[in-house]
């Protein structure tokens, strides 16, 4: 589900591969998540963007070729492949340093975390 957190199922060989899998669940997330929104007849503007930070990961969402050492992630490539393809997901490279989530995820340093956290929606208590 989208509203929760959990660990990783599989074991990866590579940050590549673990970042792969992980948006290989995101892009299973989002289309339950347009799925829900059609069915409420709410329109979703495509492609949905995927900030990746991870050029592996974004390169084998692209290459749909497999060679021994990511035969195992082919159904994953060809299921977000598809996606890709067809315009409903545009997965796009984002920095580190640029990536507003990374103070969710990594332990940042101050001034790092300061910049993104400024951007993060805090809601307003009201006053007694």
């Amino acid at each position: 589900m989208a509203w929760r957190s959990k660990a990783q199922r599989s074991v990866t060989l590579s940050s590549s591969e673990a970042e792969w899998i992980s948006l290989s669940e995101a892009v299973k997330e989002i289309m339950f998540v347009l799925q829900l929104l059609g069915a409420m007849k709410i329109k979703v503007q495509l492609p949905v963007t995927v900030l990746v930070d991870n050029v592996g990961a974004i390169f084998m969402s692209s290459n749909v070729t497999t060679s021994s050492r990511t035969k195992h992630v082919d159904i994953r490539t060809k299921y977000v492949h598809q996606y890709v393809e067809d315009g409903i997901v545009k997965i796009v490279f984002v920095r580190s340093e640029s990536n507003r989530l990374d103070i969710m995820t990594k332990n940042v340093q101050g001034d790092l975390f300061d910049k993104h956290a400024s951007h993060l929606v805090v809601p307003k208590h009201s006053q007694r």
